[in-house]
């Protein structure tokens, strides 16, 4: 048997009587029960979304599905009793049960309806297994997409302050963006204003400096020249001092003349009065003939 589809585009309602004129606001268990039928006229196979569609296709209200879930659940346990109380079902336990009255059993004693109706219960159980499951698995999605719808809507709830919090820190971005846009023109300017005052305080340090290498070289020259007048006048004071101590040894010898002078005189007195006293006492004879001084 081939797996059934689970969507569709049309239902046949052929045979099913519903009331169209009437506005549904709630799905009940006659419902579903409707639905299901059409589901399995229509060969399409019976999940908690098929029927959900199929509600909606026949009544327009496709229900919750929490309690399409609950509903469908109960569809499927009557269905399974249903089910059990085949005619068929009681003739396969007979033939089975006078088969094994006396304790042995061979592969082709087994009736071929039984080989048949077990074929059709497994198959039968195994979908009935699978439909469990997709009950089980929808109604666990159930709940955590009720979980999360929670959350969700607690989460909405603190949306406005969130978007609040959001617009705050926007604009305070945007004003840090356009307070740090306006500092770097600033510290550009800044940075401009001083390269410019970083210049002429160069230009006039390069001023300073060949001023001061100018008056640099009119010291060294005044200096030269202070030198040489220095030389010069030092030179006038050597020869001054030895003027000086000409003079000093002139006036010496002029001294020593002067006083030789005075003893030439002196001697030129004495002898002077030597010769005159030499005069006035000229030697005499006697009459022996010896000279005697008077």
């Amino acid at each position: 048997m081939t797996k059934l589809p689970t969507t569709f585009t049309a239902l046949d309602l052929a045979g099913f009587k519903v009331d169209q004129s009437r506005q549904y606001t709630s799905v009940d268990r006659e419902m579903v029960d409707t639905a299901c039928a059409v589901l399995q006229k229509n060969r399409i196979g019976i999940v908690t979304r098929s029927v959900q569609s199929a509600l909606k296709h026949i009544y327009g209200i496709g229900g919750s599905s929490d309690t399409i879930c609950n509903l469908l659940k109960e569809w499927r346990q009557d269905n399974l009793s249903s089910l059990k109380q085949g005619k068929n079902d009681k003739d396969v336990v007979s033939a089975i049960l006078e088969a094994t009255d006396d304790g042995l059993l061979d592969e082709q004693d087994i009736p071929e309806e039984y080989l048949v109706v077990m074929r059709q219960m497994a198959v039968a159980g195994y979908r009935l297994a699978y439909q469990k499951a997709d009950t089980s698995v929808s109604g666990d999605r159930i709940k955590t997409l009720a979980s999360e719808n929670d959350l969700m809507r607690q989460q909405l709830k603190d949306f406005p302050q969130l978007q609040l919090e959001l617009n705050f820190y926007k604009n305070e971005h945007e004003r840090q963006k356009a307070e740090l846009k306006e500092a770097y023109i600033n510290l550009n300017k800044q940075q401009l204003a001083n390269s410019e005052q970083f210049k002429q305080q160069l230009d006039s340090l390069h001023q300073q400096r060949n001023d001061l290498e100018n008056q640099l070289l009119q010291a060294h020259n005044k200096l030269v020249e202070l030198e040489s007048k220095e030389s010069e006048h030092t030179g006038e004071i050597s020869a001054g001092i030895q003027v000086e101590q000409f003079e000093r040894e002139l006036a010496s010898k002029n001294q020593q003349v002067q006083s030789l002078q005075v003893e030439v005189e002196s001697l030129k007195s004495q002898l002077a009065e030597f010769k005159s006293n030499g005069q006035s006492a000229k030697p005499s004879a006697n009459k022996n003939g010896v000279t005697t001084k008077k």
